[in-house]
């Protein structure tokens, strides 16, 4: 699957796109394995990049996992054992899954809107995430556009996203009861890989209305800071 950065920033910006629903009945669903005890998370905050991972090295080590996985099926063939299983991605794939995580996971500064039957968490530079929920611990949302899973699972918030040609997006929320900071952990899945990159990242709270820099971090360039203007 090859796609331009263009189009899948263009595609991810509105937040949901079509799909199958027939696809997406042969997904994996998030288990809920805690009683919810839903956690206050609401402020303002900011990327920590110094404790967040960098996604350069998250797919430097699935590169690494699809290489064993390689050698390990070569060895299975030459004992004349075969592998029924999905083929193993190849060097497009890999770029496009960097590609796809490198968007989701841009959003350095995070709004959190909490009460207690609903939360928004919105993100700079793409669209929010919105979970309504009865303590029941899961929420189910289906219209034309997609599927959206959320909810408590014990004291961590979590999105799971199926998006169109086999792409699953999954975000896990929780807050630090020692420090206060933010733990968003992202997965991103496509069907072409099966690879999951995960990508944690951590943050602070900060003053919205305070100037000071702003910075991002990409596959490219690196982190790159500029003045808030």
């Amino acid at each position: 699957m090859t796609v331009s950065h263009h189009k899948l920033r263009r595609l991810l910006a509105v937040g949901w796109l079509s799909l199958s629903l027939g696809c997406v009945q042969e997904r994996h669903t998030e288990a809920v394995t805690r009683v919810a005890t839903p956690v206050d998370m609401t402020g303002h905050w900011e990327i920590d990049f110094a404790r967040s991972d960098n996604l350069q090295d998250q797919l430097s080590s699935i590169a690494r996992r699809v290489q064993r996985e390689a050698v390990r099926r070569a060895r299975l063939a030459e004992e004349g054992r075969g592998y029924a299983g999905s083929p193993l991605p190849d060097q497009n794939d890999l770029v496009t899954l960097a590609r796809l995580a490198e968007i989701i996971t841009e959003p350095v500064l995070l709004e959190v809107i909490q009460n207690d039957a609903r939360i928004r968490v919105k993100r700079d530079k793409s669209f929010a995430l919105v979970c309504e929920y009865d303590g029941s611990g899961l929420s189910i949302t289906v219209d034309t556009l997609g599927i959206q899973r959320c909810g408590w699972d014990g004291d961590q918030l979590f999105f799971v996203l199926e998006l169109e040609e086999g792409l699953d997006v999954t975000h896990r929320l929780s807050r630090s009861d020692k420090t206060d900071m933010l733990l968003l952990v992202t997965s991103v899945e496509t069907a072409s890989t099966r690879f999951p990159l995960v990508v944690s990242q951590y943050f602070t709270p900060y003053d919205p209305d305070a100037l000071g820099y702003r910075c991002e971090r990409t596959l490219t360039r690196g982190k790159v800071c500029s003045t808030q203007q």
